[in-house]
């Protein structure tokens, strides 16, 4: 862990007294004996990912080198978490007493033995995945991990001789809602991918491959055409009537926004009195938020979840992803969650992102003909607080100076 900003990263809670080890300069000390009991010798830890929830949790991913006595040494990913309740269940415990005389608690697990996705060991490894999914599998798949988020969801690009599909692993408790959102969704019209096949006891549910590119890779590699206005707004008008009775409410925006600002004043406290400023203006805008919710909405509405085909001229959304959080709530908050995402690319671009920004200029006042303008830059800038978590939570070298710049877009945006 080196660099200033490197060190800086340590988060001092109370109510989680491991986590200032977790983040600080003694993480190998406690990852240590976990890989030990497994028969390897740490030889380096480096945090990648840290999510953390003031008061609540903290889990932290390294990227690791371990040494092993036939392998020699190999690259591995190891979680550990703090929780208020003390180490996940189903986790290696480790357990030691603090110089203060406190008594830190931690779980430890390496990948792919996260203990809330339990389908996810046998989802990587080819043969075992083949079984897995012999419903829609052809032979043994060739498997990429897209996504790990720890204890909360996984998603593996699967191969075969016939194309691809997708693998969403998941708590199995959450596997028939997931299933029945996708099943609502298609029934009225939305183009959701296909549920292919899905265990509930085993938490993964296979979904079709969607034609098409994600708006990000678009955005990335400068191609065009873009989504108009009027496609967005369709999009969300075709969502909003659909039927998700039993989904639990998607939370407002600004109730979002207002825990994401605990996170900054812990791990960026020289911005607290602007932090406070912000968490003001949106806690005068929560109930206001909270009365709206009522239509469905996707919840998670940016660019990466909307895949365009624009083979005949026309940048047509053919395709939408990922609505795990699809629920009653504020359609306000979509069209913020878009614009915020936009804007947050645009300021990560080489040169000035002029061409995205006037994009984001046309969509702008198309969605603040719709909705309530004012309540429209109040939700763009809470999401704004929560992307400028994003470069801390993936330890991006630069977090600090992203967490001033996306500060600075939300506080302009509410003047």
């Amino acid at each position: 862990m080196t660099g200033e900003d490197d060190i800086a990263t340590t988060i001092d809670d109370a109510v989680l007294p491991a986590a200032v080890h977790l983040t600080g300069e003694h993480a190998p000390a406690i990852l240590a004996p976990a890989v030990e009991m497994a028969g390897g010798r740490l030889v380096d830890a480096r945090p990648v990912s840290v999510q953390y929830r003031p008061g609540s949790d903290l889990v932290v991913q390294f990227t690791c080198q371990v040494e092993w006595p036939r392998r020699g040494e190999v690259r591995e990913t190891i979680v550990a978490s703090s929780t208020v309740y003390g180490e996940p269940p189903g986790t290696v415990p480790i357990e030691a007493e603090a110089p203060d005389g406190t008594v830190l608690r931690v779980g430890v697990w390496r990948w792919p033995f996260d203990p809330s996705l339990p389908a996810l060991e046998d989802a990587v490894v080819s043969p075992r995945a083949a079984v897995m999914f012999s419903d829609v599998a052809v032979g043994d798949p060739h498997l990429e991990v897209v996504a790990y988020r720890p204890t909360e969801r996984a998603v593996i690009r699967a191969t075969d001789r016939r194309g691809q599909f997708y693998v969403k692993l998941v708590a199995p408790a959450t596997t028939h809602d997931f299933v029945t959102r996708h099943e609502r969704l298609r029934a009225a019209g939305l183009p959701v991918p296909n549920v292919l096949a899905f265990d509930a006891n085993a938490g993964w549910i296979a979904l079709e491959a969607l034609l098409g590119d994600t708006f990000r890779v678009r955005l990335k590699e400068d191609r065009h055409p873009w989504p108009k206005p009027d496609d967005i707004l369709e999009l969300c008008a075709r969502l909003a009537p659909v039927d998700s009775s039993g989904a639990p409410p998607v939370r407002s925006r600004v109730s979002d926004a207002i825990a994401h600002a605990q996170v900054l004043a812990s791990v960026a406290p020289e911005h607290v009195g602007r932090l406070d400023a912000l968490v003001e203006a949106f806690s005068n805008a929560e109930a206001r938020s909270i009365a709206r919710r009522g239509p469905t909405v996707h919840g998670d509405l940016h660019e990466g979840q909307l895949i365009l085909d624009g083979r005949d001229g026309a940048p047509a959304i053919t395709g939408l992803l990922d609505i795990d959080d699809v629920g009653p709530g504020d359609p306000i908050g979509d069209l913020g969650t878009l614009l915020a995402h936009l804007t947050f690319r645009a300021s990560q671009l080489d040169g000035d992102g002029a061409e995205l920004r006037r994009y984001i200029d046309d969509l702008t006042p198309a969605f603040a003909a719709a909705v309530d303008p004012g309540e429209l830059r109040i939700a763009t800038a809470a999401v704004l607080v929560g992307l400028a978590t994003g470069p801390f939570r993936i330890q991006h070298p630069g977090w600090r100076a992203a967490i001033d710049e996306q500060l600075t877009n939300a506080e302009e945006l509410l003047r």
